[in-house]
């Protein structure tokens, strides 16, 4: 078992218990005590739970992000509209950033027939998609360390050539949201990745579907004075009120 297939299940664990030992995690993955240390100490690192004397409990204010693959059948109805309603907004000629996930993925079914038009990812999946529909565009790569559960290029190789380019606008997917903490996401690194997409943009989208809303995660990566447009597949009125007098225009797919 690799270790962050372990480590996920042992916040998994934590999720249902609460609470565990050491010497009970060490038992049950069949790894030494120091290896167990290992894992709680880098959980603990990235916010997942907090490290007890022979233990460990689970925090209150993280979650650990489930891969790609997990995502991809969750709400594909929802996702997909909330996908084509993006591709919409996209016009010839424009320059897009398009962010690792299942929902921004969706974009790509729907670009057939725009001009012109330069994507910008670090995503495996996106490159995948394009190059399966053949889509007729200039593709840029960005390169970096490659995170296995969720097909996404991270780290300082990818944050630096991030930071020299511009775009027109940035598709980016959000974990969770909320009014208090905004777009928050549970991995710092790829968090990193979304914050200078939001930078070099010359406007910012923001996408997520119902089951995110009031999810909160580890690390927020937009306050809601950097968001221009939401494009989700629901809002209650009371939350669009509160936004619409943030100035962020809510796009319902």
């Amino acid at each position: 078992m690799f270790a962050e297939e372990r480590r996920k299940k042992i916040v998994k664990l934590l999720e249902n218990q609460k609470r565990a030992s050491v010497n009970e995690l060490s038992s049950k993955f069949d790894v030494s005590r120091a290896t167990i240390r290992r894992d709680l100490s880098e959980l603990e690192k990235e916010g997942f739970l907090r490290r007890t004397h022979g233990g460990a409990i689970l925090s209150g204010s993280s979650k650990l992000e489930p891969s790609f693959k997990e995502k991809e059948d969750k709400l594909a109805k929802e996702k997909r509209e909330i996908g084509k309603k993006a591709a919409e907004i996209i016009r010839d000629g424009d320059t897009v950033f398009i962010d690792a996930g299942t929902t921004t993925r969706y974009i790509i079914d729907f670009l057939k027939g725009k001009k012109d038009i330069t994507i910008v990812t670090h995503a495996l999946h996106i490159i995948n998609k394009i190059n399966e529909d053949n889509l007729n565009c200039e593709l840029i790569v960005i390169g970096g360390n490659f995170k296995w559960s969720t097909e996404a290029m991270i780290g300082p190789l990818a944050e630096d050539i991030l930071k020299k380019l511009h775009v027109d606008k940035s598709f980016i997917g959000s974990n969770g949201f909320n009014l208090e903490s905004a777009a928050t996401t549970p991995d710092l690194n790829e968090a990193k990745i979304k914050e200078i997409a939001l930078n070099i943009a010359g406007e910012n989208f923001i996408l997520f579907d119902q089951s995110k809303w009031e999810e909160i995660y580890f690390y927020r990566f937009a306050e809601l004075n950097q968001i221009d447009f939401i494009i989700t597949d629901s809002i209650e009125e009371n939350k669009a009120k509160v936004l619409e007098q943030e100035e962020i225009e809510i796009i319902l797919a």
